[in-house]
């Protein structure tokens, strides 16, 4: 898999995983996490290599994990009020 589609793929889950945190838990700035989850080299590359197996050991799971990518890209989840983890404060 090409350097640019993995960059996508470590954007989208990078993304998505800030979007479930902030649903979960208080995170003061979302914007600020993504960003230094993206700047942190060990993540990023790790997740890139991950990406880049992937064709070779489950190449079927790519267009379910990219259709799930996408459509959480476009979930709007500033709709809650509270985090849902606040019920266990």
């Amino acid at each position: 898999m090409g350097g640019k589609t993995s960059a996508t793929f470590v954007d989208s889950f990078l993304l998505l995983f800030t979007r479930v945190v902030v649903t979960l838990v208080l995170i003061k700035d979302a914007q600020a996490l993504q960003n230094d989850l993206k700047k942190d080299d060990f993540i990023t590359k790790k997740l890139s290599t991950l990406f880049r197996c992937l064709p070779l050991r489950c190449g079927w799971l790519l267009e379910v994990a990219n259709t799930a990518l996408v459509t959480m890209k476009e979930i709007n989840f500033k709709h809650r009020e509270k985090p849902l983890a606040s019920f266990l404060l």
